[in-house]
């Protein structure tokens, strides 16, 4: 019988195996109906049945009722076995199944789950600490923190060498910080961009609320690829119209990722790599505010846990928890995205990339005196200097107003990355920070 593997992530339970994902559910529940629905379904409607809406019982799987009673479901525990089987019956799943699981489970939570498999049709062979999968492999373990975005938090996970091999260590739980807090700032920033462009809010009624959440994905994806996006709303007939950019979702989002950094710094110092999902690099914000960051693929679960399997494979009604890997099975360390990549090298000027560092003057005529710098034609004048420093390109615009980045008024010092965009006043063309290999 073939291995699957199950990562316990609430914000998007995965079913995998050494090929493929087969199922992929976020943690939510509703009940609204007279038959449960899970999932992505359960998601798409939790704005429209706040009441009847379930998101907390993997974070919280245990045994204590719910506070919301109702005849389908007596605690969380009863939400988590009705999700796997969900889960499970997507696939048809009769098969041996390893979990890899958050490093915030505690012993409890752990042999809860464990009771639950029992009543499933297929079989637990392994107990396996998910971080340690993704980031155990790093060159250094004992400098690497794990970021592990989840629905209501996020967890941090530092590692150690213990008889050479690389185990987990510390783990911070920091509430408020999860995937659901990051939706819930972005959301309310639309919904201030369409109140101040369209006199319209979408938290009027049920229906454009759960339309704004249901397409925020959507408009994260184009916002980063496009930077600048234009939104619309239907409702009732009326079309209703906002422009936001890159940057309105990364401003919104500060607070957040500093409460983050600031449990890193307290956690490990200024000296380490922290590693995370690519899905979670490529959140608004994490290469702004977050330091010394590596994107970790998505294939790195499947391929450490299956390097392992004898380490991590035991028996049914016997397992042990892998909190560590044996030093002989490791791989090389995976490929990796680091933050150094995605330094902007150049400046693209009206069709033209020009090479970091770099001065721009811009006016009606140029200044002789500032014959080495690039010339840029626009109605208002002034100057500013674009530095290449060793992980980011700072931007000095002092004694220059009305510089705008990614739509927002400049700081006379700004830290820059890539894709990044420059208005300058009274300038036809704007300004982006590109990389070329």
């Amino acid at each position: 019988m073939s291995v699957h593997i199950i990562e316990l992530n609430d914000r998007n339970i995965c079913l995998r195996n050494e090929n493929e994902i087969l199922v992929q559910s976020p943690g939510f529940a509703n009940i609204a109906d007279k038959t449960p629905v899970f999932g992505e379904e359960a998601r798409k409607t939790a704005r429209l049945h706040p009441r009847q809406t379930f998101s907390q019982f993997w974070s919280q799987l245990s045994l204590d009722p719910l506070v919301n009673s109702n005849n389908h479901f007596r605690h969380q525990a009863d939400l988590a076995f009705a999700h796997l089987n969900n889960i499970a019956g997507q696939h048809a799943l009769k098969d041996e199944v390893i979990f890899a699981v958050p490093s915030n489970y505690n012993r409890n939570q752990l042999s809860i789950l464990l009771g639950l498999v029992q009543s499933c049709e297929f079989d637990a062979v392994g107990l396996v600490d998910m971080p340690l999968l993704m980031a155990g492999d790093a060159d250094d373990p004992a400098m690497t923190v794990y970021l592990d975005i989840q629905l209501h938090q996020t967890v941090l996970t530092t590692f150690s060498l213990q008889d050479n091999k690389p185990s987990r260590d510390k783990v911070i739980q920091i509430p408020g910080t999860g995937l659901i807090a990051l939706h819930d700032s972005w959301v309310n920033m639309v919904t201030d961009e369409f109140i101040k462009q369209s006199r319209f809010d979408p938290h009027h009624n049920a229906e454009t609320e759960q339309y704004v959440y249901n397409q925020l994905e959507s408009w994260l994806a184009r916002s980063l690829q496009d930077n600048e996006i234009l939104m619309e709303i239907n409702n009732k007939g009326s079309v209703y119209q906002a422009k936001i950019n890159r940057g309105h979702f990364e401003q919104r989002v500060r607070n957040i990722f500093g409460r983050i950094n600031a449990e890193l710094e307290a956690m490990a110092g200024s000296n380490y790599e922290l590693r995370l999902p690519q899905a979670d690099a490529s959140l608004p914000g994490v290469s702004l505010y977050l330091k010394n960051t590596t994107a970790v693929r998505d294939a790195m679960l499947i391929e450490s846990c299956l390097s392992h399997l004898d380490h991590i494979k035991g028996e049914v009604g016997s397992l042990s928890f892998t909190a560590s890997l044996p030093q002989g099975n490791r791989k090389q360390a995976p490929a990796r995205q680091k933050q150094t990549d995605t330094v902007p090298s150049h400046i693209l000027i009206n069709h033209r990339a020009f090479s970091l560092p770099v001065s721009v003057q811009f006016g009606p005529a140029r200044d002789e005196e500032s014959n080495d710098a690039i010339f840029i034609e626009a109605s208002e004048s002034g100057a500013i200097t674009f530095s290449l420093k060793e992980a980011h390109v700072q931007l000095d615009t002092s004694g220059t107003g009305n510089i705008q980045i990614n739509g927002s008024s400049a700081d006379s010092t700004a830290v820059l990355k890539l894709g990044d965009v420059i208005n300058l006043p009274g300038a036809s063309a704007p300004l982006q920070l590109i990389q070329v290999e």
